[in-house]
């Protein structure tokens, strides 16, 4: 009886396993959407920035995204989200970010979150209704992507070597690949050889 158990046992966890990653990927998905509903909503009050930037003429496009290089009560998701922020204030970047910026498949993920946005388009200036994206249709170019737990990416610069080094290019397995945020606001999963253009449609990617 027992050996038949064991066996009915082993028949069954790669299923339950296989359900349980399917159902992370789908409430990261839903995750991701209200992420961009969010960047659409701060960038009707920011002059159609849908990636929050400040001006910087020594970066790319003149413009710098709110990471690591500001306190984290001034990065970027207290910029997009409203939520309670800690009283008094820590140095925990993790207390500045909401839990709708953790995937359910990123086990305590660096700085607190895990989605992190993409600084070509903001660094060509491209906000919402921008229709050139060097030939790219605006469903294909990507607004926010899944990093790796290790990374406390803010801003994805694939000009850098973050394609290779930043990107969860297999969040949710090898057969499923990651979920993207699309500048459209649509959310699919994507493989790295299907989103490499998506990222940087300007070509600047290794």
């Amino acid at each position: 009886m027992i050996g038949i158990i064991a066996v009915l046992l082993g028949l069954l966890f790669p299923t339950l396993a296989s359900a349980w990653a399917a159902a992370r990927m789908v409430n990261c998905a839903s995750n991701m959407r209200q992420v961009g509903q969010a960047l659409f909503m701060y960038a009707k009050d920011n002059g159609g920035w849908l990636i929050p930037v400040m001006n910087d003429e020594t970066e790319a496009g003149g413009v710098r995204g709110f990471g690591t290089n500001v306190d984290p009560k001034e990065r970027w998701p207290v910029k997009v989200f409203k939520f309670p922020l800690p009283n008094p204030e820590t140095d925990n970047p993790a207390d500045y970010c909401p839990k709708v910026l953790t995937c359910p498949a990123d086990d305590q993920p660096n700085d607190g979150h895990t989605y992190a946005l993409n600084n070509p388009p903001a660094a060509h200036h491209c906000k919402q209704g921008s229709s050139d994206f060097n030939g790219l249709k605006v469903s294909d170019v990507v607004l926010a992507a899944e990093k790796i737990t290790s990374a406390n990416d803010y801003y994805l610069e694939p000009e850098n070597g973050d394609f290779d080094n930043a990107l969860a290019l297999y969040r949710h397995g090898v057969h499923r690949g990651s979920n993207y945020l699309f500048f459209d606001g649509h959310v699919s999963r994507a493989f790295p050889n299907d989103i490499r253009r998506g990222i940087d449609p300007w070509g600047n990617t290794p």
